[in-house]
């Protein structure tokens, strides 16, 4: 066998092989995507925390798993369209709660439920985002257990803040 044929046929095998290798990834037959199924709506520590966050603020409207695209949205400027970059930076993100005033609709603070797996500085932007916007931001740290009292000590400005307006209104 000569060197040429040889090489016509090493890379005859490696053609065959890279085709089956490449079949073996999509899967044999047709391609057909993934049918999607139900996945939990909430962790059971976002549901206790859900039960104290309602249970310290009676008087709000609390929203569970909103999208940031329902809270923010990319402004409009005369001679420029919007790009995907515009409204990436907060597209298929989710704020764990808004908190609402339900007599004038108005969305009084966000809350996020830290683990470990949030990266502080990531979470900063995210902050600085939403705060550009006008929405406060409120942290519930990974430590702080599902209680009333951890929950108190962090949402407790919103409690005394609806209570002065009640007062004052």
């Amino acid at each position: 066998m000569s060197t040429s044929e040889f090489l016509a046929s090493l890379l005859f095998v490696a053609v065959i092989v890279a085709l089956g290798w490449s079949k073996m990834s999509r899967g044999f037959g047709p391609h057909k995507p993934l049918e999607p199924v139900a996945r939990p709506f909430m962790t059971q520590r976002e549901q206790a925390m859900l039960a104290a966050l309602e249970h310290v603020l009676p008087m709000y409207r609390i929203h569970a798993q909103v999208a940031m695209g329902a809270l923010l949205k990319v402004p409009a400027v005369p001679g420029r369209r919007v790009t995907p970059a515009d409204w990436n930076p907060f597209a298929r993100k989710i704020v764990d709660f808004v908190i609402e005033d339900p007599t004038t609709g108005r969305v009084v603070a966000l809350i996020e439920i830290d683990d470990r797996s949030h990266d502080a500085d990531k979470d900063r932007l995210r902050d600085a985002m939403t705060a550009q916007a006008g929405y406060l931001t409120l942290r519930i740290p990974a430590g702080a257990r599902p209680t009333v009292q951890h929950v108190l000590g962090v949402v407790g400005v919103l409690r005394e803040n609806a209570a002065d307006a009640a007062y004052q209104g």
